[in-house]
């Protein structure tokens, strides 16, 4: 196998796809690429793509290798799945005569992530797979997909989350900052917990991060159900002060007990933040 990894796509394609040596096949005869690592695709982007196929054709061939009677995709997943759409019958292809199972599953993982196409859980699935497949380390699938070995260590990471908090990460839920500090709490109970409040009241990166410092400092015994009611009740705290802040423009500061009282205090520096305060808070009657 040709050596040139972690130069790009065309480097992994011989230089890329040479349109000259392109004829078009039937369609009906092409089948998935089985180590693509991306599971969805964007049904409005892939609708656009539909229609300018429909108006102007393909405008640069997939390619595919031979597979059996037929052939397999290579690269062009999304030309190929609008084409379909679109009601074509033949498509543009180069034919690869030369490609390895390893070379597949390189290639398709080259071709999403340089194109920014996969979410983080699916780009980290793609590393794991390379790993297992080619007995490969960090550095090395970093080499091959051209980025830092801390950006492949810190996806894996993200396959030690629960999978609800793999699946909220690939819906868009949650940011990749969002799970990497979920990954500070240790018991899939409270991540669960921290996930929750997160979500539910839109919690930032920064108060995930602190949620997580509350939970871990030192405190009494807890059994799982009082620390999750902890975490939810934590996780409210900060989106309440964010909220706050952001409409009252001063820093706020919330107190909650375990039952549910508490406090909330507003700072200001001056007399004048003290009156624009309370004309939001408690306007004076229109006389």
């Amino acid at each position: 196998m040709d050596r040139r990894l972690g130069k790009g796509l065309s480097s992994l394609l011989g230089g890329g796809i040479d349109e000259a040596a392109a004829h078009e096949i039937d369609i009906a005869a092409i089948s998935p690429n089985p180590f693509q690592p991306r599971k969805s695709m964007d049904p409005g982007g892939l609708e656009e793509l539909r229609d300018s196929i429909a108006n102007h054709g393909v405008m640069q061939p997939i390619m595919v290798r031979r597979h059996g009677a037929g052939y397999q995709l290579v690269a062009g997943e999304r030309r190929w799945r609008a084409a379909r759409l679109a009601g074509l019958e033949r498509i543009p292809a180069v034919v690869r005569q030369d490609l390895s199972d390893q070379d597949m599953l390189e290639l398709a993982l080259v071709e999403n992530v340089q194109r920014r196409d996969l979410d983080p859980i699916e780009r980290a699935r793609g590393f794991k797979a390379l790993m297992d497949t080619l007995g490969s380390t960090q550095e090395g699938v970093a080499a091959k997909v051209g980025l830092k070995r801390a950006t492949v260590a810190n996806h894996l990471r993200l396959l030690d989350l629960p999978e609800r908090a793999q699946d909220a990460l690939s819906k868009g839920l949650i940011q990749m900052g969002h799970a990497r500090a979920l990954l500070g709490l240790n018991r899939p109970q409270d991540i669960d917990a921290a996930l929750e409040a997160c979500v539910r009241s839109d919690l930032s990166v920064r108060d995930v991060e602190q949620l997580v410092r509350d939970r871990n400092a030192p405190q009494p015994t807890q059994g799982a159900e009082p620390v999750a009611a902890t975490v939810q009740i934590a996780g409210w705290v900060r989106g309440a002060e964010r909220r706050l802040e952001e409409a009252l423009g001063v820093p706020v500061s919330i107190r909650v007990d375990d039952k549910g009282k508490g406090d909330i205090r507003l700072s200001f520096a001056t007399k004048d933040v003290a009156h624009r305060l309370l004309e939001k808070l408690a306007p004076a009657p229109v006389l």
